[in-house]
């Protein structure tokens, strides 16, 4: 009997130390890495429904994401969103910065606004892209909902002016659906 005992006693700490891999100190799940099962890019933009051309069409150049983990192919989705809304951001600053733009003081105010926000998304996406190389899942895709709330937030405090439908709403609707891809997709990774 006391072998049995000092069996436990030698296995005992091994025991904890992997449940302490898999739980924190305070009891809830740490990150764990994803299942290592390969997707296709067909296969992840399935899940977009109607956003899978778009889907298609971003992710297929990346020739890294032909065939990846669905941590790969959410980490190049969320690429996609920062490299569109970074150029969407240089696009508002060229714009508010051209003085051969006749613009209205209410265009004026709204490109500052744009701007602001757009680099606000820019910088939520890139700790997004962070957060997901960490295995952080949950808190990249808290943030890539953030920057697509920074962009409806934009879409809204502009509604007003006239000029920015036409010079606009095509940016943010793809910035928009960019978002909702990468976020359908990051619902594959398995933990």
């Amino acid at each position: 009997m006391a072998s049995s005992y000092a069996a436990i006693g030698a296995v005992l700490p091994f025991f904890l130390l992997a449940v302490d891999a898999v739980l924190d100190l305070s009891g809830s799940p740490a990150a764990v890495p994803p299942s290592t099962g390969l997707l296709s890019i067909k296969d992840a933009c399935k899940q977009t429904a109607e956003l899978y051309d778009l889907c298609m069409a971003t992710l297929s150049p990346d020739r890294s994401s032909l065939t990846a983990n669905a941590a790969g192919l959410t980490r190049a989705a969320i690429l996609a969103v920062q490299k569109n809304a970074s150029e969407t951001a240089t696009y508002l600053s060229s714009i508010d910065e051209d003085d051969n733009v006749n613009k209205t003081a209410q265009l004026q105010q709204c490109l500052e606004d744009c701007g602001e926000r757009y680099e606000a998304a820019v910088e939520q996406l890139t700790d997004a892209t962070m957060a997901l190389d960490m295995g952080a899942y949950n808190e990249s895709q808290t943030l890539v909902a953030a920057g697509q709330a920074e962009v409806k937030l934009r879409q809204r405090g502009c509604q007003d002016v006239p000029e920015h439908r036409s010079i606009l709403m095509a940016r943010n609707t793809e910035v928009d659906r960019l978002c909702s891809i990468a976020l359908a997709i990051a619902k594959l990774i398995r933990w």
